[in-house]
């Protein structure tokens, strides 16, 4: 019988380089096909090519044999799965984090990381990048205000309204991040419908790819990806006045993910 194909998507700073180099590892590991939508083809950028696309890819891993593949997108900008469902079955799992804890995040990494996207010249800020544009406001607050205009803001709205096409199952990054156990990552693999030796070799890949395990063993704390996996960091590294503000424009998307207000 075969089984379910398995969809893993991401957003920006809610555990996307996590996720991604545990499930190509898991894949790996497991001689399962392995496809990173974002990273093939210019294709995945145009949502009239995104069926055509991902129909294509799998069928490609289809062929190989009748084992499910893994297909991840660190945007979860899925197209429509129905003929996958219907032909194959389909499992997923979405990433939520803290909409308050990403928005801290993304100010620290946007004001350090060399990704091109953040050093291209703006008309819309005088010909400034965005990089240049964030480190130009004096104040922590007004950062926090400038990513909620433009790109944290976009991907927490993205998040809170991400269709689950009764494909995919909310998983909290605050959750994962103290499954030191791994009795949760354990569940989800079962539910993805991994057997045997595979959820075991899921379970090796997730450890030696945690913060919690081995990759908190091999990387510093001066690595940019790398801060703290603290869930909750918001209630002590936001002020007041910095939560009124975030939870006056994003407070709905807060409470729509499931976590309290302040």
């Amino acid at each position: 019988m075969t089984r379910a194909h398995i969809f893993v998507g991401t957003h920006h700073k809610a555990g996307t380089v996590w996720m991604v180099s545990t499930f190509r590892l898991l894949a790996q590991d497991n001689g399962l096909g392995f496809v990173h939508l974002n990273k093939i083809d210019h294709s995945w950028k145009i949502d009239s090519k995104k069926q055509e696309f991902f129909e294509q890819h799998r069928r490609v891993v289809e062929k190989r044999d009748d084992r499910p593949g893994v297909f991840f997108d660190y945007h979860s900008a899925f197209p429509d799965l129905s003929a996958c469902k219907q032909d194959r079955g389909a499992k997923g799992l979405h990433m939520v984090r803290d909409p308050r804890d990403m928005l801290a995040s993304g100010v620290r990494y946007h004001l350090k990381s060399d990704e091109a996207w953040l050093h291209v010249p703006d008309k819309r800020w005088g010909g400034m990048t965005f990089c240049e544009k964030l480190g130009s406001y004096e104040s922590y607050e007004d950062q926090l205000k400038f990513e909620l205009d433009t790109a944290m803001g976009n991907s927490i709205k993205k998040m809170a309204n991400f269709d689950d096409q009764g494909v995919f199952r909310n998983v909290r990054y605050e959750d994962l991040i103290v499954d030191y156990d791994m009795l949760l990552f354990h569940e989800l693999l079962s539910w993805l419908g991994l057997e045997g030796i595979e959820v075991v070799r899921g379970l090796r890949a997730y450890w030696r790819k945690s913060l919690f395990g081995e990759k908190g063993k091999a990387l510093g704390k001066d690595q940019l990806h790398v801060h703290s996996g603290a869930p909750a960091q918001w209630r002590t590294g936001l002020s007041d006045a910095a939560l009124n503000m975030i939870e006056e424009r994003v407070g709905e998307e807060i409470v729509k993910l499931g976590y309290p207000l302040s």
